[in-house]
């Protein structure tokens, strides 16, 4: 599993870090995710996948 985030498209929700904070964070400066875990570990993996599906803006996705 890999996590790819567009950064043109995000808009900041943090949805994803509700999610997934171990997974996800919110650079202050740009109000932009930032991928903490591009390949997340098995246990991980189902809070990554809530945290993708989470985002308003599709700004998320997963490569299997």
């Amino acid at each position: 599993m890999k996590i790819i985030a567009d950064l043109e498209t995000c808009q900041g929700y943090a949805n994803c870090v509700v999610e997934a904070p171990d997974v996800f964070d919110i650079d202050e400066s740009t109000g932009k995710v930032v991928v903490l875990e591009a390949s997340p570990q098995p246990g991980m993996e189902a809070d990554a996948r809530r945290a993708v599906a989470a985002c308003p803006v599709k700004a998320l996705s997963v490569e299997d």
